[in-house]
């Protein structure tokens, strides 16, 4: 399954066509005409010519011998063709619902290993005294994340929760870096404590998905918009486990972002 690299993992991605050779590429992009995922805009051009050849049947009653046998056979093509295309969008369109769904979760795993760099990890207190307060810890500081750490170890037993907004990086269609963020309780994170190179933090989404953004119509999704829910880890700098008592490192290392192309 032929997927987008994992740099360039956002927020909404394509969903291409699913990949044909030969006889059958050639019928879907020029007897059909889709190269694209615009199924609607095929159905569209089909009834269009059917009503052209409902037009050519019916100028045959107004053409006089012999050309009225040439426009006949004008208006059984016109017919054989709409029929053709009819039969074809059918099978094809079928097809790219299934291939649609293999996609999009081969896509998902894709974004589920994918990590984004941290740009701010804001914590804002919700109960107690710290209500309303907010604080920005620099993840890629031991001295910020052993506070971060004892800080969620007392929520985890007091109860009392923060808000916290993890703003990261990603690449867009142009190349451009842009911003996004994601909120959630500070109990939720995971803290892949010494995992983050010098000066940097990252977070992974593990149960992160793409799901096809739905249409009007039932034909295919076009695009996919992803939905960063479940768990989040991050990778952080080393603090002093000695005095936080630190989390258990993880049954495996997180994967690294693969090399740069277009798809693999």
């Amino acid at each position: 399954m032929t997927t987008y690299e994992s740099e360039f993992t956002r927020p909404s991605l394509p969903i291409p066509l699913f990949p044909l050779r030969w006889a059958p590429l050639f019928i879907r992009s020029h007897l059909v005409g889709l190269r694209g995922q615009s199924f609607a805009t095929a159905y569209r051009r089909t009834l269009a010519a059917a009503a052209a050849g409902i037009v050519v049947a019916a100028a045959a009653f107004l053409t006089p011998p012999p050309w009225q046998d040439v426009v006949v056979g004008c208006s059984a093509l016109i017919g054989i063709y709409v029929t053709v295309r009819v039969l074809a969008l059918a099978v094809f369109e079928r097809r790219q619902h299934t291939f649609a769904r293999e996609w999009i979760a081969a896509q998902s795993n894709v974004l589920r290993e994918h990590q984004f760099e941290v740009l701010r990890f804001t914590v804002e207190g919700l109960t107690g005294e710290g209500q309303g307060v907010r604080r920005t810890y620099d993840l890629t500081r031991p001295v910020d994340v052993r506070d971060l750490l004892r800080r969620q170890d007392r929520e985890r037993t007091t109860g009392r929760l923060s808000r916290v907004s993890t703003e990261f990086t990603y690449l867009t269609g142009d190349g451009a870096l842009a911003v996004a963020e994601v909120h959630r309780a500070l109990p939720e994170f995971t803290f892949l404590v010494g995992w983050a190179g010098p000066g940097r933090a990252w977070v992974r989404f593990p149960e992160a998905r793409y799901v096809g953004r739905p249409r009007r119509d039932r034909h295919p999704a076009q695009r996919t918009q992803w939905a960063l829910s479940g768990s989040v880890l991050l990778r952080v700098a080393d603090s002093a486990h000695s005095e936080s008592g630190g989390p258990a490192p993880p049954p495996s290392a997180p994967t690294e972002s693969s090399g740069p192309g277009p798809a693999r």
